[in-house]
């Protein structure tokens, strides 16, 4: 293995020795500023790793606890807790979100269940009553997509809800529950089971948190400012002039948006996808975990054009986010390069997140490394 000046530390079963030295090779030659990869197998740990910086200057080393913004890795997660509550027989797949939710009913959305909701078929990826700013303020979005008309009927058009999924999402946890998704998060499905993974963080969580680097000319980025597209009227509601100050910003970090401000680390994502990937793990039962990951599209979807596959609540792998080498696989990509998956077959969790936002559509070549050496390691 290459010999690095960088802060690199961890634990990597020798079998595993590829994903260590992709890992070495990303901080090395491949531009990444900081990261961490975990990967868990038939429920034992094999990799946890950390390394590199947490600061643009680079003068803060990564840290085992280190948190970092994991961008919409946390839809997936936003998903589990829609599960979660299905597996508490407090939510039904198949009813209309109206039941739990009586006002979205308004403007043709009286029939929108929650599975059409989870496998991006609602045909709500707007709000576009939502005023500029309300990120972080559900109720008033809560207000504009009761009031938004569905863009075409809904369950025809396979559509990434880039902004609109997560509050979605929340809105349908607080009626049910009436908590927030992040204290869901925290007090009933990772919270017992000691895994970090916080949407709405406290300050002392904020302390451990990385800054966030944003390349010039992220095609998702670019997309959100072009007026002409509806990625940018979907992210109207969101300050996205100086992005890298909005990924810096206590609001960001404390407020509560499940379509992108998870903040984690590699060994939380791999907990909770190697749990899953054993049939559930305990977080929901296996029937439940199956039925979930059937496919619902394999198509290109019309917020982005990008070819994708779906389940009801996961992004399945595909030709444009490769997570491994099995159709099968289930998790969910970040913005710029995080990536959390779970193989059910091989019982395996992946996570991967790092602070440097790279100029990319898919997984880069950061998480493509590391996936490649994985499954050679098998």
């Amino acid at each position: 293995m290459t010999n690095t000046p960088l802060h690199i530390a961890g634990f990597c079963d020798p079998d595993f020795s590829l994903v260590k030295q992709a890992f070495t090779e990303n901080l090395q030659r491949r531009g990444e500023l900081g990261a961490s990869v975990s990967v868990m197998h038939h429920g034992k740990m094999v990799v946890d790793l950390w390394g590199g910086y947490q600061d643009i200057a680079q003068t803060k080393p990564w840290e085992q606890d280190t948190l970092v913004c994991v961008m919409s890795v946390s839809k997936g997660i936003a998903s589990l807790c829609i599960l979660a509550l299905a597996e508490q027989n407090k939510i039904k797949l198949d009813e209309p979100i109206a039941t739990y939710w009586p006002e979205f009913a308004q403007a043709g959305k009286k029939n929108i269940t929650v599975r059409c909701l989870l496998a991006q078929l609602a045909g709500i990826p707007v709000a576009d009553a939502a005023p500029k700013n309300s990120l972080f303020q559900l109720n008033v979005l809560a207000k504009a997509f009761e009031v938004q008309e569905p863009l075409w009927e809904p369950g025809s058009t396979p559509c990434y809800h880039s902004f609109s999924y997560g509050p979605l999402c929340q809105y349908i946890v607080e009626r049910v529950t009436g908590k927030t998704l992040g204290t869901f998060l925290r007090e009933d499905l990772f919270g017992p089971r000691g895994i970090e993974f916080y949407i709405g963080l406290t300050p002392e969580e904020e302390s451990r948190c990385t800054e966030i680097l944003v390349d010039e000319n992220v095609p998702s980025i670019n997309g959100m400012k072009d007026h002409t597209s509806l990625l940018a009227r979907a992210w109207r509601p969101a300050p996205l002039e100086y992005p890298e100050a909005l990924f810096q910003h206590r609001d960001f970090r404390r407020g509560e948006f499940a379509s992108a401000n998870g903040h984690s680390h590699a060994r939380a994502l791999a907990q909770i996808y190697g749990a899953l990937s054993q049939e559930g793990g305990g977080i929901i039962n296996k029937d439940l975990l199956e039925d979930a990951i059937i496919e619902k599209w394999d198509a290109v979807e019309k917020m982005t054009n990008r070819h994708f596959r779906y389940s009801s609540g996961f992004m399945l792998n595909n030709k444009h986010f490769s997570l491994g080498a099995n159709d099968r696989n289930f998790g969910h990509p970040g913005l710029g390069g995080a990536i959390a998956f779970a193989d059910p077959d091989a019982e395996l969790g992946f996570g991967y997140c790092g602070n440097r936002i790279h100029a990319v559509d898919n997984n880069g070549p950061c998480g493509m490394a590391l996936i490649d050496a994985l499954y050679a390691s098998l």
